[in-house]
């Protein structure tokens, strides 16, 4: 019997309406700064954590034809919605790449289109498709115990000298011209990687935990945790937490998902894209042909005014996708 996670897509959509946080909001400009920047840099690895889940919980491993044709599946939809997207902010991402990059671009655009997909937050699907691929040749020829470790030394080395709460002794962050190992899925593996079995596996020693209430303590005491100023603290946190606060959404499920569920599943993807357009775009419109620059007005103020537009928008699209055609369900979402 197939199962449906109604809190994914709850908190799901709570990350996505975080996101802009992290394009509006500084350490310098908000109180208690430290505080909302360990907070949000929970809302990608959730993300993930939570998309890849939900593949991997339902992945027949015992099965390699079948295993194969159902990542084939996964990765053509990846690749399906990244080309879309491309597509559709086209104007916008292309026009600032080439502004970006004025003497270079054409040489830059390939391996930015590969990379990182074409439009500004392309590199999150990108991640999935490259993430999600490496975990399951690792996992089928290295068993599960020897990747679940890799990807643990891999990840926390790499987040930690990104950070800057250690030295990177072997050179693995690196900026140059387009090249960004920041946006690469190296970020994200140990969270996929978690997905296969980890999770489950806490899932089913937590059984006799009250679920709902283990979600929500849970939560609250991540929230907590993030007010300690320290960012190594911030980084353990944050795996804990969304292994632990996965696990208990994952006890959680229903027998059928009720429609405003699915509406917050696709607002999630569109307000993660569209609001780069709005940000990007929308403030440059305002400025033009009113005068009104938002960022006079606070950045606070400025992610409230750019998420009433936004949300709006992610709800005229996504409302009727909760009522998808075939096609829409096979290839979008």
């Amino acid at each position: 019997m197939k199962r449906y996670y109604k809190y994914f897509d709850i908190f799901k959509f709570t990350c996505c309406m975080l996101v802009p946080i992290s394009h509006l909001l500084s350490n310098e400009t908000v109180e208690f700064g430290d505080w909302l920047v360990h907070v949000r840099e929970m809302n990608l690895p959730m993300f993930v954590t939570i998309s890849s889940l939900l593949f991997w919980s339902r992945f027949q491993w015992h099965d390699k034809e079948k295993s194969r044709e159902q990542l084939r599946h996964y990765m053509g939809r990846l690749v399906m919605r990244i080309i879309a997207w491309s597509i559709v902010l086209l104007p916008f991402w292309l026009h600032r790449f080439i502004e970006h990059y004025p003497d270079n671009w054409l040489s830059y655009l390939i391996p930015k289109l590969l990379l990182y997909g074409g439009c500004r937050g392309g590199y999150f699907i990108m991640s999935l498709i490259y993430g999600n691929t490496i975990i399951y040749l690792l996992n089928r020829h290295l068993g599960k115990m020897i990747p679940f470790i890799l990807t643990l030394i891999a990840q926390t080395y790499y987040n930690l000298a990104s950070e800057g709460i250690i030295y990177d002794y072997l050179g693995v962050c690196v900026k140059i011209g387009v090249f960004n190992t920041d946006f690469l899925c190296i970020r994200f593996l140990f969270y996929m990687e978690a997905c296969v079995w980890f999770i489950p596996w806490v899932a089913g020693k937590l059984k006799k935990v009250n679920s709902e209430w283990g979600l929500w303590i849970s939560l609250a005491s991540f929230i907590a945790i993030s007010a300690v100023p320290s960012d190594l603290i911030s980084y353990i946190a944050t795996s804990c937490f969304v292994i632990l606060l996965c696990a208990f959404m994952f006890n959680l499920h229903v027998k059928q998902l009720p429609t405003w569920s699915i509406t917050m599943r696709n607002m999630s993807k569109c307000i993660f894209f569209i609001h780069f357009v709005v940000i990007d775009y929308g403030e440059r419109a305002i400025r033009h042909f009113t005068g009104i620059k938002l960022v006079d007005y606070g950045p606070f103020m400025e992610y409230v005014i750019v998420m009433s537009i936004t949300v709006p928008l992610a709800y005229l699209i996504a409302s009727p996708l909760a009522r998808r055609t075939q096609l829409i369900k096979k290839w979008l979402l």
